[in-house]
């Protein structure tokens, strides 16, 4: 038997999030000197000019590559996403100081526009943990506004909706997130359900005393 999912549940996490670790670029080239290495000495050894000069051209295209690649293609510093940084805000959590942990995943959040995942981890902090509505609302806004992808942008909506209805109990604010919703995405696959909570929610919200 199917348990109903009622329509402002969220999304299940993004499995882009989970990608599986590839080896970095840069040690692919180290791992490339072993045979460039190889191949100098074969013609060192047999005193092939013709080789020694491609082994040299090449040898000058390694390094050049080497240096875009780790001065300009792969910089590092705060203008990508850290793996580290996260698990460092990670640790504050697994400690108790989860107020440290969520002024750490706003700065992240404020200085990455691209790192959604600590839009996602923010809200779940202040959610569970922090019992921070507003700030749970705000750290999806945030994940909303930076996702390209549809599916993806509904769900952040409706679990804003959800949090107005459900821990601040705020209908009239759940009303207007779910008729921004309806209004953006009129095709979305639980519309149908979505408009009946949402009628629901006007008759108990204009009923109350």
């Amino acid at each position: 038997m199917t348990v109903p999912i009622s329509p402002l549940a969220p999304l299940p996490p993004d499995p882009q999030h989970r990608r599986k670790a590839k080896p970095e670029a840069k040690t692919v080239m180290h791992r490339l000197m072993v045979p460039m290495l190889i191949s100098t000495a074969i013609g060192v050894y047999i005193g092939s000019v013709p080789l020694l000069v491609l082994g040299g051209v090449v040898w000058i295209g390694w390094a050049v590559y080497y240096i875009l690649l780790t001065q300009i293609l792969q910089p590092t510093g705060s203008s990508t996403p850290s793996v580290a940084q996260h698990s460092n805000i990670e640790a504050l959590e697994a400690r108790g100081e989860y107020a440290k942990a969520a002024q750490a995943y706003r700065s992240v959040i404020e200085s990455q526009p691209q790192d959604m995942v600590a839009c996602e981890k923010l809200g779940q902090l202040a959610l569970r943990q922090l019992k921070d509505f507003e700030l749970a609302v705000w750290a999806y806004r945030q994940a909303e506004q930076r996702s390209d992808q549809p599916k993806r942008q509904l769900g952040y909506a409706l679990i804003i909706a959800g949090i107005y209805r459900d821990n601040i109990g705020d209908s009239g604010k759940a009303i207007v997130e779910l008729r921004k919703v309806l209004g953006r995405y009129p095709d979305a696959p639980n519309a149908d359900r979505l408009r009946a909570e949402l009628e629901e929610l006007r008759s108990r919200h204009f009923e109350a005393p």
